[in-house]
């Protein structure tokens, strides 16, 4: 429940951004992440604890971490879509001189 903001607030922080420029991308992203989190982990532990060995649970949390945190990073860092620029006022064509 807190692993998504949590990492947000630690990969934006280390990043540089503001307080404000960390939530917004919480905001914008938090939906997708939390799903994508949830996805994945909730399989991974009913594997986990009935299909792996006891001596090797830790080993495969540990590679499925790291390709969740991969995963986080690369969702986290996808550039910004561009905005449109704002419509210009159109101009009525000008009446020829008679």
């Amino acid at each position: 429940m807190l692993q998504v903001p949590c990492f947000y607030i630690i990969t934006g922080s280390v990043k540089g951004q503001t307080p404000t420029q960390i939530s917004e991308q919480l905001r914008s992203e938090w939906l997708e992440a939390s799903l994508g989190t949830a996805l994945l982990w909730t399989p991974m532990c009913f594997v986990n604890f009935y299909v792996v060995p006891q001596h090797s649970r830790i080993l495969v949390v540990s590679f499925v971490s790291f390709a969740h945190k991969t995963w986080l990073s690369w969702l986290s860092n996808q550039p910004e879509p561009p905005t449109p620029p704002p419509p210009q006022p159109t101009q009525s064509p000008a009446k020829p001189a008679q």
